[in-house]
């Protein structure tokens, strides 16, 4: 009996870059191959059958100067009578028994392809005019299998069950750590992170020091004050450069701190589900030149756990670049919010970062 899980684990049918085959691979490698289009994919069926080949079985590419005509020559394999001849036409069922990767996707994904959809912000080049330091190497989400995407809405709406019902018992959530959670191939959650604990990230929101500058600043009901105009004011007076908000693909970006505070992201998940254009969701977070998240690491998390559940409706994600590299900029942005006077928050009300959580930072 063939198992299900079997099937899902090979979906991912891709076009060599270097020979042009068409097969089924266990993983796509972006370095060597192309998603495959419903047009090559159709044709490479015609070409073996009616079934796509894996990896090792795709037909060889004839070397520089060897004679094509002879192969051609070459007898044909007697074909199969017409009752059971394979269907070489596109949207026909293939022959019974026989199941490729694109059975395994959903509608919504089907129409994507169809349609040759894109994600906003997806055009690699933009990206890099946008952010010239940044890596697009790894996989995005629409390039991860369906049932790699769903690990994450899965343990999203773990943690969002897990908070309701803490607070429906009166209790602090469990802190769990998103950064845990990762896609191999892909940046999501936390991979290439500076290290940085959540506590030591720069703040332009919070609580004020009692005598600081920003204790002069209007306070919100929570007692809070906002900087960030000064924040982008001291920016312009050191000449660096912010852009106007720009629509961007959220799995593109990178985590600069090691943890994500799972309860929190949790929440504002919940909000998008109930309206994914909520502003306080999606307004623009800063980042670097270099792709990397200065402020805004919880909404940038929720957002991509939205896209991952939701692939047929993806949420572009907002941000304000600021013409800097990641380090220096954490720097200048930390030496700003102590010159403020905004005290720095702990990773969860009334406890500090659980540090044992924390990944290792990577080199």
């Amino acid at each position: 009996m063939i198992k299900l899980l079997d099937l899902l684990r090979e979906d991912d049918i891709v076009k060599n870059k270097k020979t042009g085959n068409v097969y089924v691979v266990k993983q796509m490698d972006p370095a060597k191959h192309d998603k495959a289009t419903p047009d090559e994919i159709d044709k490479a069926k015609a070409k073996s059958g009616g079934v796509l080949p894996k990896v090792g079985q795709e037909p060889s590419t004839p070397k520089p100067g060897a004679n094509t005509q002879a192969k051609s020559q070459e007898p044909k394999v007697q074909s199969k009578p017409s009752g059971d001849k394979p269907s070489t036409q596109p949207n026909q069922t293939p022959p019974p028994g026989k199941l490729s990767g694109a059975d395994f996707k959903s509608s919504a994904e089907t129409g994507i392809q169809k349609d040759k959809l894109q994600r906003p912000g997806a055009d690699d080049m933009k990206l890099k005019n946008l952010m010239p330091g940044i890596d697009t190497s790894k996989k995005t989400l629409d390039q991860v299998s369906p049932i790699e995407r769903l690990s994450v809405s899965t343990k999203i709406d773990k943690l969002v069950a897990m908070t309701d019902k803490a607070r429906s018992n009166g209790e602090k959530p469990e802190y769990y750590n998103l950064c845990q959670v990762s896609i191999p191939g892909t940046h999501l959650y936390c991979d290439g992170n500076l290290g940085i604990d959540r506590n030591d990230m720069p703040q332009f929101k919070g609580t004020a020091r009692p005598g600081s500058p920003a204790d002069k600043l209007p306070k919100n009901e929570k007692g809070e004050v906002d900087t960030e105009e000064f924040f982008k004011q001291m920016l312009d007076k050191k000449g660096i450069k912010v852009s106007e908000p720009q629509a961007v693909p959220p799995d593109r970006l990178r985590a600069t701190q090691m943890n994500l505070v799972g309860d929190k992201v949790a929440g504002m998940y919940t909000g998008l589900e109930a309206n994914p254009q909520d502003p306080n969701l999606t307004a623009p977070i800063y980042v670097s030149n270099d792709g990397y998240v200065l402020d805004g690491h919880h909404r940038w998390a929720a957002i991509v756990a939205y896209n991952a559940k939701n692939p047929d409706k993806p949420i572009p994600m907002n941000v304000r670049v600021i013409d800097q590299p990641i380090k220096p900029l954490v720097k200048m942005s930390n030496d700003f919010a102590d010159h403020m006077g905004i005290e720095k928050k702990a990773a969860v009300a009334g406890q500090g970062t659980p540090q044992q959580q924390a990944p290792e930072k990577k080199k």
